[in-house]
């Protein structure tokens, strides 16, 4: 779901809370607000989440090139030292 879509049905069920009797608003209205912040801490752990894969796919990058370029160096000294 996305969060226009999310925001939308917050609405709905707040306006739909409203219709009903004093006493049984306030507990339903702190579901609601509850139900909101998690979407809130869902929504940032994800781009976290997204964050760090971004970060690891990097630094896979970064070893997998370091590990090819240590292969070539060693294959390097290995023609050098057969050749001596």
């Amino acid at each position: 779901m996305d969060d226009q879509t999310f925001q939308a049905r917050l609405a709905d069920a707040r306006r739909q809370i409203d219709t009903l009797p004093v006493e049984k608003r306030a507990g339903l209205m702190a579901l609601l607000e509850e139900t909101r912040q998690r979407h809130d801490e869902l929504k940032t752990n994800f781009a976290r989440a997204r964050e760090a894969m971004g970060e690891w796919r990097l630094l896979m990058k970064y070893l997998i090139f370091d590990h090819e370029a240590t292969r070539r160096e060693r294959d390097d000294l290995r023609r050098r030292l057969n050749e001596s």
